[in-house]
């Protein structure tokens, strides 16, 4: 990557660092740490949660093992701090959690500067490719999953490199160049399927960028696909004995998905509770991008220059429509217990490849537009950002569950009511959380209560942070550890973040000028 990219790395690090959580609560999130805990002794049985019991008596994830093999290193930095660090021992667990928590803030600096290469790569002007990087990255739910131990910054990652490493080997004249490409489509692939093997269908429909005139070029693609398969069929048998059980069960089957595929896509598209139109309003510009790219012979000296960027848009089209079908279908189509389209989020820098063409050479009116929701796609972020979206789920009594997933009126007034929507609930917990502070009024936490195993924390403890804000500097606070040295870590985090956001912007405008 360019040094402009690696700066964007760095600054949206830093970022994701100072507003990160430094939490590992939801099921999901305690079930995949657990894993890669359960790893660095040895085995993979963990404890009874989210989980299934293999034949054996023992309790297994139901998830896949990509992500908990890939955040080993600091699943056992943060296991070795908090066991010499003399926490008591029912802050023990919560030190060692913080660490990793900062998981997806890595992968997700990393996808932001990988969108902002590509862009560059495809011959996106600096200024458009920048703008996009950036929008992507803060004003979609992309922000409030950097701050997750969630799969989706994983997933996301994976197909953003399976679509552009296909592209460009595809369209590649010399051969370093496509066998780059090949090698990054391949990793792309392998890291996307991986991370969940639902996601096999959208990486192969990235991997299309290639084309089919080199069928060479797939070769070290499909490599990839059959390798993150065989890890899946080796950690399946492990598990449960046999490579086909996922550990879903019925949700791996036909019978979940009976959502009618029109409610569905209406719900991820355009509902007031998921639809990635209000939670991700700039993505409205990608129909825009995706017409330029399909149709591109621009800024090339050959037409056949062209073809990565018309079959990337291609691609993109396919990766979403295949998204849609699937997910729509899905009796669970929400991914609830998270914030937004949870199911979407790994489409998200697919569509803001788009974005980039939709901004490169734009009309007035067009940047006048893209301005205007980003300032909304910002607005309803740091709402997402400020509160944990479980705790307004606890707040409104969405949590815990009280109807079967596929009960039709499952979270029926939260996804379809604009009166009960999660963007003005995270918003009346935030001003109402931030006055609180502001009159002295934080919450703080005693060890008094049962900690429950999954949040770490006690009952009482859960309801006192339904007043919290979402960040680790102030949980830090709460839980009585001084507050000044921790709000001067925080400022310089921010400052530092400012200035790297500065030092990105002229290295990327240093690339663009050589």
């Amino acid at each position: 990557m360019t040094r402009g990219a690696w700066a964007i790395a760095l600054a949206a690090f830093l970022t994701f660092a100072v507003t990160g959580g430094g939490r590992i609560v939801g099921s999901d999130e305690v079930t995949m740490f657990s894993l890669a805990r359960a790893m660095i002794h040895g085995g993979i049985a963990v404890p009874e949660g989210a989980t299934l019991q293999g034949p054996d008596g023992r309790f297994y994830s139901k998830n896949t093992a990509g992500q908990a093999v890939l955040a080993l290193p600091l699943v056992a930095i943060g296991d070795a701090a908090a066991a010499t660090a003399g926490f008591a021992d029912e802050r023990r667990e919560l030190a060692a959690r913080f660490v990793a928590s900062f998981f997806n803030a890595v992968v997700a600096a990393l996808l932001l500067a990988a969108l902002f290469e590509a862009l560059r790569r495809m011959r996106v002007r600096v200024g458009a490719a920048f703008a996009a990087t950036v929008l992507c990255g803060f004003t979609t739910p992309f922000w409030v999953y950097a701050k997750s131990f969630m799969a989706e910054p994983l997933e996301a990652l994976g197909l953003l490199l399976a679509l552009t490493g296909a592209a460009r080997a595809g369209a590649a004249a010399a051969p370093a160049d496509v066998r780059h490409g090949e090698r990054t489509a391949a990793l792309g692939a392998f890291l996307a399927i991986s991370a969940k093997l639902g996601v096999a269908p959208l990486a192969v429909a990235c991997l299309g960028a290639a084309g089919l005139k080199r069928p060479r070029v797939w070769l070290w693609p499909l490599a990839g696909v059959a390798l993150a398969l065989a890890g899946h069929a080796l950690y399946n048998a492990a598990r449960f004995g046999t490579p086909f059980e996922t550990g879903y069960g019925a949700q791996a089957s036909a019978s979940a998905f009976t959502t009618p595929l029109l409610v569905g896509v209406y719900g991820l598209l355009l509902s007031s509770g998921k639809g990635v139109a209000w939670f991700a309003p700039v993505i409205l510009l990608a129909p825009w991008g995706v017409a330029a790219m399909v149709r591109s012979r621009q800024h090339s000296d050959a037409a056949r220059r062209g073809d990565d960027v018309r079959r990337a848009g291609v691609a993109i089209v396919a990766a979403w429509a295949i998204g849609l079908f699937l997910y729509g279908r899905f009796q669970h189509w929400g991914g609830d217990g998270s914030w937004g389209p949870r199911y979407l989020v790994p489409l998200l820098p697919l569509a803001f490849l788009a974005v980039g063409f939709a901004l490169d050479g734009a009309s007035r009116l067009r940047r006048r537009l893209a301005a205007g929701l980003a300032v909304a796609g910002l607005v309803v972020t740091l709402g997402g950002v400020g509160i944990h979206f479980g705790a307004e789920m606890r707040e409104v009594g969405d949590y815990p569950y009280t109807l079967a997933l596929d009960d039709p009126h499952f979270m029926e007034a939260s996804h379809w009511n604009p009166r009960f929507t999660p963007i003005v609930g995270h918003w009346r917990m935030l001003s109402r959380n931030l006055a609180e502070h502001l009159r002295g009024e934080a919450p703080v936490l005693g060890a008094h209560g049962v900690p429950d195993p999954r949040t770490g924390i006690s009952v009482e403890e859960q309801r006192t942070l339904l007043h919290a804000i979402d960040v680790w500097w102030l949980y830090a606070g709460y839980a009585g550890i001084p507050r000044l040295p921790l709000f001067a870590a925080a400022v310089l985090l921010a400052i530092g973040a400012v200035l790297a956001w500065v030092y990105a912007w002229r290295m990327a405008r240093a690339g663009a000028a050589t």
